[in-house]
């Protein structure tokens, strides 16, 4: 594909300005939804927000830009600078694709941030401690070894093995999710706006600790499965409590999956109000429903879903 070396605005950078990461996607598009939840999680987690100006274009209002830019397939990611393009991503995988693209211009933003020198990115001892035990002790009896960002596993790992890691790897996981919903529902209830801006260290968004946090609460710790994800609980949380152990129950008993719980608790409770329903209608600016949407998608739902669950959730806080 011939990318154009002096491309039309959006953006029109000068020398001095951040590169620009320009998102060419349609609001109609799963892929572009799902990437676009993607690219708020790489955002969020390397902060690149300090490094690039996020231009978004819609490729439905603006096609001229888009035939402009050569784009042939949506989503397309596309980093400009200096006014040309440096380099693009046709329809992202997952978070991995996006963060190779970004990889050159996050290493020089490492380097401002450390006085021009890059530092390793380094394990606490938290963690270490966690993963020791994943790995049976040493981290490294196998041949296997871990950093924050990566898990290298040895050449002709047999079958068992590698699944028990996994199976480990999914329990701490899981654990920390536990975790971290109480820890973030201790401080919500004792440490006022404090708690808002203290968050921040752990790398994970304020709603997105909210929900887990509403989540620790909707069950006491005697009533939380240790067979069953957070997921699988985060899907029930808000049915009333005898309804929640009952859904739990069928979900272990037939090993359903968090996708598969979803799918059972949504037919049922759409059996039961047929004929009762009611359309809402919300006049949003575009803007605000793609962030909408975006998170929505970060969190494995559709918009409907997500906005009905989230008045759900404000329901039952304002009536307990």
């Amino acid at each position: 594909m011939n990318e154009p070396t002096t491309p039309p605005s959006p953006p029109r950078s000068r020398p001095g300005d951040k590169p620009a990461l320009c998102f060419f996607y349609s609001p109609k598009s799963g892929p572009c939804r799902r990437a676009e939840a993607f690219l708020a999680q790489v955002l969020q987690r390397r902060q690149n927000h300090k490094t690039f100006a996020l231009r978004r274009v819609n490729c439905d209002e603006r096609p001229d830009l888009a035939e402009r830019f050569g784009i042939e397939e949506l989503p397309t990611l596309v980093v400009l600078e200096s006014r040309k393009v440096r380099s693009r991503l046709v329809a992202p995988r997952g978070c991995r694709d996006i963060e190779q693209l970004l990889e050159p211009w996050l290493g020089a933003d490492g380097d401002r941030d450390h006085g021009g020198r890059a530092e390793p990115a380094r394990i606490s001892s938290g963690a270490q401690a966690a993963l020791a035990d994943v790995l049976d002790e040493s981290g490294s009896r196998d041949g296997s070894a871990y950093s924050p960002v990566a898990l290298t596993l040895p050449e002709g790992l047999g079958f068992d093995r590698w699944q028990a890691i996994g199976r480990r790897i999914g329990d701490v996981a899981d654990a920390s999710t536990w975790w971290l919903a109480d820890w973030a529902s201790y401080g919500e209830g004792n440490y006022g706006e404090k708690y808002r801006h203290a968050i921040a260290v752990t790398g994970f968004g304020y709603q997105t600790l909210r929900n887990y946090a509403w989540v620790a609460r909707r069950f006491d710790v005697s009533r939380r499965r240790d067979d069953l994800s957070f997921a699988h609980h985060a899907e029930v949380a808000a049915l009333p409590e005898d309804e929640r152990e009952a859904w739990l129950d069928r979900a272990k008993g037939e090993n359903w999956s968090r996708n598969e719980l979803r799918a059972q608790v949504k037919g049922a409770l759409h059996g039961r109000s047929e004929g009762t329903l009611e359309q809402v209608r919300l006049a949003v600016d575009t803007d605000r429903l793609e962030q909408w949407r975006a998170t929505a998608a970060a969190e494995g739902l559709e918009l409907a879903d997500w906005l009905a669950a989230l008045a759900d959730r404000a329901a039952l806080r304002e009536a307990s």
